[in-house]
């Protein structure tokens, strides 16, 4: 793909520790479509925000300790709006300064759940940024051999289509 995932995880390993409690729910389609998959992924996240275990705790003194909470969280692979309710909730339920980062293939996903000028939307890699990619991997920069073979580079590139996963 466009490396969605991959720039998620990036984002999340440099941050994490400049907030109070961070979790990254990674394929959140596939592991809802499991039987209880979506009550198991929010019991998840909540244990790994409020760093509890048994989690027997009323939802109003959940809802009081997130919202005191600076929080970093990733939903990965979403493919519904319910899903984005049910795990990452309303914005005002977390602390300030906290992030959501969702990741999804279908924009409509985010419907009205999420506000329109805080969706970023990943694009593939321009032709030229996307020949300097494959060369750099593939020939180390060793500029004899991206000569020698920059006709075949250029077809390996255009068959990618710009997905940097590809290359």
């Amino acid at each position: 793909g466009v490396g969605k995932t991959t720039l998620a995880e990036t984002i999340f390993h440099k941050l994490s520790s400049k907030f109070e409690a961070s979790c990254f729910v990674k394929n959140v389609r596939e592991n809802s479509e499991k039987a209880g998959g979506l009550d198991h992924l929010e019991t998840t996240l909540l244990k790994e925000i409020l760093k509890e275990e048994g989690l027997s705790i009323r939802p109003t003194i959940v809802q009081k300790r997130l919202r005191c909470t600076k929080v970093l969280i990733v939903l990965d692979g979403v493919s519904s709006s319910m899903q984005i309710e049910l795990l990452a909730g309303d914005p005002p339920w977390y602390g300030t300064g906290s992030i959501i980062i969702i990741t999804t293939r279908d924009r409509g996903t985010l419907g009205k759940t999420v506000k329109e000028d805080n969706i970023y939307e990943v694009e593939v890699l321009k032709p030229d940024d996307a020949l300097q990619l494959f060369c750099l991997c593939a020939f180390k920069n060793n500029s004899t051999r991206i000569i020698d073979c920059k006709e075949l580079a250029e077809k390996a590139v255009d068959y990618a289509q710009g997905l940097p996963l590809a290359l």
